[in-house]
């Protein structure tokens, strides 16, 4: 069974320069960034900052503006795009996630702890562990 626990993040995709979105949303705005979770393999292929909100993040990445996507070695995504726009939520048990998904022929990718799909419309959706639950 899959059981989303709550939202994790939402991701804005940008072809602007990062210098002008981190002004306008940082400087302009006034929102908080939180220093980025993620490999450390993977921090100068994915260009971005992560803004902290009270009850979840908004990620902002840069995309390649050719592609519209970041070409990341050995993530090729089949099924969803990581790098652009998409939600994220927790789930109690990624593991009983993926189970679920399959057993409900949803196709997907899987990095470590990530899973990847669309849902009907294409938009991407990620689900990670939550790490308050065991």
């Amino acid at each position: 069974m899959l059981k989303v626990t709550r939202i994790n993040h939402s991701a804005i995709g940008t072809r602007a320069e990062l210098d002008a979105m981190r002004h306008f949303y940082v400087d302009v705005l006034g929102v908080n960034t939180v220093e980025r979770d993620i490999p450390a393999r993977l921090a100068d292929k994915i260009p971005g900052f992560w803004m902290q909100f009270p009850n979840g993040q908004v990620h902002v990445i840069q995309s390649d503006p050719a592609t519209g996507a970041n070409a990341i070695p050995g993530m090729a995504c089949h099924h969803a795009n990581p790098m652009g726009p998409h939600t994220a939520f927790f789930v109690a048990d990624i593991e009983a996630a993926a189970q679920h998904l399959e057993a409900n022929s949803i196709p997907f990718d899987r990095f470590d702890r990530f899973i990847f799909t669309s849902d009907p419309a294409g938009n991407t959706v990620e689900f990670q562990q939550d790490p308050d639950c065991g």
